[in-house]
């Protein structure tokens, strides 16, 4: 509302403005949950469309991957079921290279073990019944990343410095396993992402001494 000042000039208000501030404050649970999330989203995008034949591909001799158990490749395997992931505990260096199906299946089982060790009754005979192809992966990796967003979503801050079980028999903070857990997504999508576009040109491949 103005009030007509009596002259030509321009109306003055009535009353001031006024200006309310309002604060946004971001928690450390809220990244985290970002965080994880676009984490699960660039492993959705860098799956879609991969068929058996690159879920298998093995672009250098020795790789580890996921194989029926009867097809022993002389290293040892974890899981429960006839599809197994080659896996040594003494983690050799430098490591084997691994295959997609490798990386998918790790990063879900990652998922699963941490929640069950961190906030499910694992024990230590815990082992999971693993995928045998590109679909069934693709939504074990899903149902892995679910039940991690489910609790994150349950989660308050005083929450996060929380100490629970790890893998390895110790304990740490929840943040650490969240951190963790979303640092494999990350590091293990990328590597997806890479060999996706190396398998897309791997005719085109440079062999040793082709030169």
């Amino acid at each position: 509302m103005t009030q007509d000042s009596g002259t030509d000039g321009p109306a003055r208000p009535t009353r001031a403005a006024r200006c309310e501030r309002v604060v946004l404050v971001t928690t450390g649970v809220d990244v985290l949950r970002h965080a994880f999330a676009a984490s699960c989203k660039s492993l959705d995008r860098m799956l879609d469309g991969l068929g058996d034949e690159e879920f298998f591909w093995e672009p250098v001799a020795g790789c580890w991957t996921v194989h029926r158990r009867s097809d022993s490749r002389g290293v040892r395997a974890d899981g429960s079921g006839e599809w197994v992931i080659d896996w040594d505990p003494a983690q050799p260096k430098p490591a084997p290279f691994t295959t997609i199906a490798w990386r998918a299946v790790h990063t879900a089982g990652t998922n699963y073990l941490y929640w069950e060790y961190a906030f499910g009754s694992a024990s230590p005979t815990f082992d999971l019944e693993l995928p045998g192809n590109a679909a069934d992966a693709t939504h074990f990796l899903s149902d892995s990343q679910r039940q991690v967003t489910q609790m994150l979503a349950s989660l308050s801050e005083s929450d996060l410095d929380k100490m629970v079980r790890d893998t390895s028999g110790g304990q740490r903070p929840v943040h650490r396993i969240l951190a963790g857990l979303i640092n494999e997504q990350v590091h293990h999508g990328a590597e997806i992402s890479l060999l996706r576009d190396l398998y897309r040109y791997r005719s085109s491949l440079t062999r040793p001494n082709s030169r």
